[in-house]
């Protein structure tokens, strides 16, 4: 199930905006991570999304919010220009039900109206995602960007197949980062790359979408290493 993950959202209209959209698309698992309090307004526009903003989860990190998720994909209005905007480099929206393809859980994290995700926080997500828009005035109003991106991802209809591997969560894809991380930081490996290259380890970890047999050897296979290094 698709869990919708608001970032700090700043008007109780738009949470509750968000809400009734997502009841339009059959998606009922709202997570906020802080954020303003929900008003009568919230509720008001909410309509039948009501009971999603009556049980929705609140969260003081990403992290936790993410962290029985399966992968994580952000989504900016900005478009990448060089290197220095790398964190940034979405692809478009129609990709949406490639990229979740074979997840259980996956989340949409967007960020707040007047901003956006920050760069540590798209840090944390695998892959992201843009909604092409005029150059002039390409950031969109919360709701509208939630409901786009919903309807991207039904306009297929989906198979299943009958048997499904059960992919990592969240907790245990960082864990295996963790891991091959603190390798790298014992290594002579030069320390001024390590942050850019805990991100390019997320991407490549989770485009392999590893499942749990498979996150089980791989965690045991660097413990070894990491115990015949000593």
């Amino acid at each position: 199930m698709t869990r919708i993950v608001l970032v700090e959202p700043q008007h109780p209209g738009n949470i509750g905006a968000v809400a009734r959209i997502m009841a339009n698309f059959g998606i009922d698992d709202l997570a906020l991570v802080n954020g303003c309090e929900i008003t009568g307004e919230g509720f008001a526009r909410s309509k039948s999304g009501r009971p999603i903003l009556e049980k929705l989860q609140r969260f003081e990190t990403m992290q936790e919010a993410l962290a029985d998720c399966d992968i994580v994909i952000g989504t900016s209005g900005i478009k990448p220009e060089g290197d220095k905007r790398w964190f940034r480099a979405p692809q478009n929206v129609k990709k949406i039900n490639k990229l979740i393809d074979s997840r259980e859980k996956p989340a949409l994290v967007f960020g707040r109206e007047n901003y956006g995700l920050y760069k540590d926080e798209l840090a944390l997500c695998e892959t992201t995602i843009t909604i092409p828009a005029s150059p002039d005035y390409p950031v969109l109003n919360l709701s509208h960007a939630v409901g786009i991106v919903l309807y991207e991802m039904n306009r297929e209809v989906k198979v299943k197949e009958p048997k499904r591997r059960k992919t990592v969560s969240q907790e245990e894809f960082e864990r295996l980062v963790d891991r091959i991380m603190e390798m790298l930081e014992d290594s002579s490996y030069p320390k001024r790359k390590l942050a850019r290259s805990k991100t390019t380890l997320r991407r490549l970890i989770s485009r392999g979408n590893p499942d749990e047999g498979e996150y089980e050897n791989l965690m045991g296979i660097f413990k070894a290493i990491k115990v015949g290094k000593r």
